[in-house]
């Protein structure tokens, strides 16, 4: 298994949700119950949820960043702590009003695939056949999401430890790496999500390559 850090990527938006969430709480630029507080407060019990491995972690964490995107100064702000704005002058008769887009919070946006995709490890699967392959009747297979691992380029593929081992060309295969062909973060009792189905032919690679041809795509399979 690879080794992790204790500030990996999945653990650094969290991290940084709760120190902003307690500086924007903690200033003085609003009343003491406001829209901008509530963000606060939802920022961190996502953060905390998530750290729990809580299912709809992410769901708040992704509120609390979706919420700061646009800001209209002087009349609505919900940034935490710190923003960067980009933004444009409306005229209107009462003043000028500027529309602005906080640069910040849609970089954090990004990060959003990688902490579902995090948040998936420990959660129980079943793989089921897609079509006909190679493999014969080996499905359904059930298995448990261990960690969060990046092929070359392709981040966020899923290993899964299996309950039950089966035979590859005389190997016995015990893990093997999954990813949502569209892309999307596998869920949880999602229907018809279609993942590639790689195999983990030696454990060591896990720690020592990131080779995608060390783990043989074999077909697609359906999980949930």
């Amino acid at each position: 298994m690879t080794p992790k850090n204790n500030f990996s990527a999945e653990t650094i938006l969290p991290i940084i949700v709760i120190l902003l969430s307690i500086m924007n709480i903690f200033s003085n630029d609003h009343g003491l119950i406001s829209l901008s507080i509530l963000n606060s407060l939802i920022g961190i019990i996502g953060s905390v949820l998530f750290f729990l491995k809580k299912v709809n972690s992410v769901r708040l964490i992704y509120v609390w960043i979706i919420a700061q995107i646009v800001i209209i100064d002087p009349f609505f702000d919900l940034s935490q702590g710190i923003n960067f704005k980009l933004g444009f002058i409306l005229g209107l008769k009462n003043g000028d009003v500027v529309l602005n887009v906080n640069v910040l919070a849609v970089i954090m946006l990004g990060f959003i695939k990688i902490l579902e995709a995090a948040n998936m490890v420990g959660k129980r699967i079943t793989l089921k056949k897609f079509r006909d392959g190679i493999l014969g009747e080996i499905f359904p297979i059930n298995g448990t999401i261990t960690e969060r691992i990046s092929l070359e380029n392709e981040k966020n593929w899923l290993l899964v430890a299996l309950d039950k081992s089966f035979d590859y060309e005389g190997q016995k295969i015990h893990k093997v790496l999954i990813k949502r062909k569209d892309d999307k973060t596998v869920k949880l009792k999602e229907k018809n999500q279609i993942t590639f189905f790689r195999l983990v032919l030696d454990e060591n690679d896990l720690i020592n390559s990131s080779d995608k041809s060390k783990f043989p795509f074999i077909d697609w399979i359906i999980c949930e």
